[in-house]
């Protein structure tokens, strides 16, 4: 579960952490739709693009303590973010109204 430790909100029940060479490069690409519940979360990516998505898409990227720094909402596929300084990670969801601002800390339990 992904928790916002400023507002309380549960961002996703449903969450995957993306490790591995194959997992991080393949991404959300070709996937039709997620659950609104669902994070998937790239350790060590600093940017990312929407090519190949099929739907929009909210992207949060953290800091090594999970402080947001930046937050794109909307995403629209075939677009390109540019680099997020000292970004460990970047956390992925379909796109809806979040409360999520940069300073706010997430937490990752379970």
């Amino acid at each position: 579960m992904l928790v916002n430790r400023d507002t309380g909100e549960v961002i996703a029940n449903s969450v995957f952490v993306a490790k591995t060479f194959w997992s991080r490069f393949k991404g959300l690409q070709f996937t039709k739709t997620i659950p609104p519940d669902f994070a998937y979360i790239i350790v060590g990516c600093g940017s990312i693009h929407t090519c190949f998505m099929r739907f929009e898409l909210d992207a949060v990227f953290v800091d090594r303590n999970w402080t947001v720094l930046k937050v794109y909402s909307g995403l629209k596929p075939f677009r390109v973010t540019g680099p997020v300084k000292d970004a460990r990670a970047v956390i992925e969801l379909k796109h809806r109204n979040l409360c999520i601002k940069p300073g706010h800390v997430l937490e990752l339990i379970g």
